[in-house]
């Protein structure tokens, strides 16, 4: 079997034949693919875009992502990477062989983002790159041989302060806070759940056990309940005794019933309330009254604040990723390094010798 094709020498096109193995040494598909990986090389120096036979480029594998995978995650993890495909991926390699997408291709699709978008939006760009890569290779498309770590994509930029709630601002929010939000913030701090989590039912809560579970999440948008974040979401933590007390005095007079048993629902009382509503209506106020910053503020606030309460309290790291639910420990150590400049300050403080006044070498007194 041979390769056919016409490349440019001293600025006219020659035809080169390229022996490729012999019938029964070589498969009809491997000799293929080999002519494939040529023309690829010859289009690139180029400039033009490498062909794709039918049902292998980026644009088409998208599709095949599409409809079996991302059906199972998220609704806003599939919102977000929908914004990425549409917004920089799909118009730069759409058309393009996925097996084409190698190193150069994919380090100068990088270099070019980062004259508009931040390190961490780009690590999510291609994060959905490598997401469907991995579901064509499962499927028996041939991809580039590339690894996440090859890629270089820049120095991690000073990032903007993640607003947070102090324990001491928690409880005067909660104190303040009237029903539902009463109770719906004491379960955002004690718990650390995210705003979706909070989607829970009355089934969730187990006072002989003191465990509060989660397992599903509410879309922001939708408002449709599906599983959490990850994996790792899905746990039964701990119902402090202070948050069982005011659990048990939210279902004996606010509470009302409703289909799904829904612990905290809209005024219809037919799908879990919506984040914003809850922040708006109920949070915001709150921290305009109390003079607490505002500005960003959200129930995530909660989450990252008890976080940092943990870490500060000097918790174990693994103690730290359960309650968060962290998937990938880095996460975990994200909060700790939040916290680091005071804690080693007073780590350093409590270590250091205790020096008075320093003599200079060579000038101290001599017997």
């Amino acid at each position: 079997m041979y390769s056919m094709f016409y490349v440019d020498l001293d600025g006219k096109s020659k035809r080169v034949k390229r022996f490729l193995g012999r019938l029964g040494e070589i498969s009809e598909r491997s000799a293929r693919r080999e002519h494939d990986h040529i023309m690829q090389d010859i289009n690139r120096r180029r400039g033009s875009v490498a062909p794709a036979y039918r049902g292998q480029s980026f644009a088409e594998v998208t599709e095949l992502w599409r409809k079996a995978i991302a059906p199972n995650l998220s609704p806003a993890t599939v919102r977000q990477r929908e914004s990425y495909l549409r917004a920089h991926i799909t118009p730069r390699f759409g058309k393009s062989a996925v097996q084409s997408m190698g190193l150069q291709e994919l380090q100068q699709f990088i270099t070019d983002l980062r004259k508009s978008l931040s390190r961490k939006t780009i690590l999510n760009v291609l994060g959905t790159v490598f997401t469907i890569f991995d579901y064509a290779r499962r499927c028996g498309i041939q991809v580039p041989a590339v690894r996440f770590t090859e890629l270089a994509t820049g120095t991690e930029s000073e990032s903007s302060p993640v607003p947070f709630f102090t324990k001491e601002q928690a409880e005067r929010i909660v104190a303040a806070a009237k029903e539902p939000y009463k109770t719906i913030f004491a379960v955002a701090w004690n718990t650390g759940m995210r705003a979706g989590e909070i989607a829970l039912t009355c089934d969730d809560l187990d006072f002989q056990r003191k465990t509060i579970r989660v397992n599903k999440s509410a879309d922001d948008r939708t408002r449709e309940i599906r599983s959490p974040k990850t994996q790792k979401s899905v746990a039964s933590l701990p119902m402090p005794s202070a948050l069982e007390a005011l659990l048990r005095n939210y279902l004996e007079h606010h509470w009302q019933k409703n289909p799904q048993g829904l612990l905290f629902t809209n005024r219809q009382r037919t799908r879990p309330r919506k984040r914003r509503s809850v922040v708006e209506h109920g949070l915001k106020p709150l921290l305009r009254k109390l003079d607490i910053p505002e500005k960003d503020a959200g129930l995530h606030g909660f989450r990252h604040g008890l976080a940092t309460e943990l870490a500060e309290a000097s918790v174990p790291l693994t103690v730290l990723q359960q309650q968060m639910r962290h998937a990938d420990v880095k996460t975990t150590l994200r909060v700790y390094a939040h916290v680091i400049p005071d804690s080693q300050r007073t780590a350093m403080e409590r270590v250091a010798l205790s020096i008075g006044t320093v003599v200079p070498i060579g000038t101290e007194n001599k017997a």
